[in-house]
């Protein structure tokens, strides 16, 4: 059985990416007294490298994760992270 073409579903390249606004969350988790990406990690219960890379933008962080990091923030998903190169 062959797919069924949907010529309305958004192609790869034309999906936006989505990255931590990382000036945003600084702030949130500064005021949780999470200063430094090793205090970030243990603050969510990650690892640093991780997080290291989420920062940069080499990784995304699965639902759960990004869930979580907002929880921890008392903040929303949509306010840490954001869409880049429309």
């Amino acid at each position: 059985m062959e797919a069924t073409r949907n010529s309305d579903a958004p192609s790869a390249e034309s999906d936006a990416k989505v990255r931590l606004r990382v000036e945003v969350y600084d702030a949130l988790a500064a005021k949780r007294g999470a200063k430094t990406v090793v205090a970030q990690a243990k603050l969510h219960e990650v690892g640093r490298q991780h997080l290291f890379d989420i920062r940069a933008g080499r990784s995304l962080p699965s639902l759960p994760l990004a869930m979580r990091m907002a929880t921890d923030l008392e903040t929303t998903v949509e306010a840490l992270f954001g869409r880049v190169g429309r």
